[in-house]
């Protein structure tokens, strides 16, 4: 609740979080459910994808494998999660289609992804740049 403060409320020690910071990892401790999923994607993943500027190197891990909300991007618009400065991106995925959206240009500079795949069934309905 403390860095959710700073993050949120105007103060100069916001500034420094928004300018200063290039690597951040984020832990998740408790298990999620699939209501709070949505919320994590839009809600928690976006805001950092928007306010940290200078974020080079960006890990979401949790203490198992399947404990914390994986990244949704279907049915998203490509500016939900956009960087020209993130070059190494460790996550997961819900399924094969949020990686390719993943990969569809919205992350200028992104040259190492680790990811991990949730749901490993293939139902692409999306077709992204294949040239």
């Amino acid at each position: 609740k403390l860095v959710s403060h700073y993050l949120t409320v105007e103060s100069p020690l916001r500034r420094i979080f928004q300018r200063q910071i290039t690597d951040l990892i984020l832990v998740f401790e408790n298990s999620f459910n699939e209501i709070s999923c949505e919320h994590y994607s839009t809600d928690i993943y976006g805001f950092i994808f928007k306010f940290f500027e200078n974020l080079k190197h960006l890990s979401i891990i949790g203490s198992y494998s399947k404990n914390f909300p994986p990244l949704i991007l279907c049915n998203l618009p490509s500016t939900t999660y956009y960087s020209s400065t993130l070059y190494k991106l460790c996550i997961h995925v819900m399924c094969y289609d949020d990686l390719l959206a993943l990969l569809d240009g919205r992350l200028k500079q992104l040259n190492t992804l680790n990811v991990v795949i949730i749901d490993e069934d293939f139902h692409s309905t999306n077709v992204y740049n294949t040239t």
